[in-house]
């Protein structure tokens, strides 16, 4: 019997097992993939992730970034932000994962790959997981395998989470052409209907992708070879093609169920602006470790401490919201907004990025207003 098997390895997963297993508590990581595997990410870690974690993630980032580079399409604007702390640290997902997955290791948790979950029993006291290879019996389960995983579908609770597609391509490029875009994060604005493109650069090679915020129907692919003309990128020496779903919080009330928990991708709990879900996901795992942890194994004590933790990335992507609707929801006002007050929003947005400020204290205090929305504009033009 274990305290806690978790599902999935990625960093929702590993956090939690590091955690639980420093804690003493008898840890299961189960993993239908060999490892270390590919994932479909940027890879971008921004920095208030640093603050999360109980150990430094150096060993696996490939380059960091103190400068970023906002385009606005619609408004041929070029905003260029900078700070003196990195602002992303820029990583390949399967090295952070596999990194994560062994300091969880270190501490004790025992990891089970190629051992795919196909279905999961609560019982009497306990949770039944079943594998193709045998059975195990658990006190809890932590569900961190992603917004398409065996949880969520025996769980029948898909349909709450929101999914928008995006694609990524890591491609390797002409020197003279890398080294033009080797030392920015980027991200267009105004060029991929109701979404973004961006460009993070590795160490040898770049993360270039595309989302929307759209229904189906939007061909990414179109907007990409677009996008490698506005870059300037000519020739690919060679190209690696991704596609992905990123997974929004669309509403559900119930991130636990009895014996189960939803962490990371599995609760849909992305960025809303910028769809990064590292930091999130982090967060959640550690939610789910300590509610176990100072629930003293009582179910219900466990679910209602993880459940007032998660109000808190709830409230942010409350807040998140309002500014994504007008980013993508609203492309005159955005427009408009852009054009007026561009520098002083991507600054804003820096700030939430590198953990300065929240969303809720972004667009809670009315000060931040005034600081975007200069009211002397307004008295000249009260409409």
């Amino acid at each position: 019997m274990y305290d806690v098997i978790i599902i999935g390895s990625g960093v929702a997963g590993s956090i939690a097992a590091y955690k639980l297993a420093e804690a003493g508590k008898k840890v299961l990581i189960l993993e239908k993939e060999t490892l270390p595997r590919y994932k479909t990410c940027g890879g971008g870690v921004i920095s208030k992730v640093s603050e999360l974690l109980p150990y430094k993630i150096d060993p696996v980032v490939e380059c960091k970034l103190y400068k970023s580079d906002i385009y606005d399409h619609a408004n041929d604007l070029h905003f260029i932000i900078e700070r003196d702390i990195p602002i992303i640290n820029m990583t390949m997902r399967s090295s952070l994962d596999h990194f994560m997955l062994t300091k969880a290791r270190e501490v004790g948790t025992e990891i089970k790959e190629e051992n795919e979950v196909i279905d999961i029993n609560e019982k009497n006291g306990f949770v039944e997981v079943i594998t193709r290879n045998q059975s195990y019996e658990t006190k809890f389960v932590i569900a961190a395998d992603g917004a398409t995983g065996i949880t969520t579908r025996k769980l029948g609770i898909q349909i709450k989470v929101k999914k928008i597609p995006a694609i990524e391509h890591e491609v390797v490029i002409e020197k003279d052409q890398f080294e033009k875009l080797n030392k920015t994060a980027r991200f267009d604005f105004g060029l991929v209907p109701n979404g973004y493109a961006w460009v993070f650069p590795k160490k040898v090679h770049l993360s270039i992708g595309l989302l929307t915020m759209s229904k189906p129907g939007i061909n990414l692919h179109q907007y990409f070879k677009k996008y490698l003309e506005i870059l300037g990128i000519t020739k690919l020496l060679s190209e690696e093609k991704h596609g992905y779903i990123i997974p929004f919080h669309s509403g559900q009330k119930n991130f636990s169920y009895g014996r189960i928990l939803l962490a990371g991708d599995a609760a849909g709990l992305a960025d809303p602006v910028t769809a990064e879900g590292i930091s999130y996901a982090i967060t959640s795992g550690i939610y789910a470790a300590n509610s176990f942890i100072n629930g003293k194994e009582n179910a219900e004590t466990v679910c209602k401490l993880y459940e007032f933790e998660i109000k808190k990335i709830l409230t942010e992507l409350k807040y998140a919201r309002y500014l994504a609707f007008l980013i993508y929801k609203s492309p005159l006002l955005r427009t408009f907004v852009f054009k007026m007050y561009g520098e002083k929003l991507s600054n804003l947005m820096t700030d939430v990025i590198t953990g300065k400020v929240k969303y809720s204290e972004l667009l809670k205090n009315p000060l931040n207003y005034l600081k975007l929305f200069k009211l002397t504009h307004f008295k000249k033009n009260p409409r």
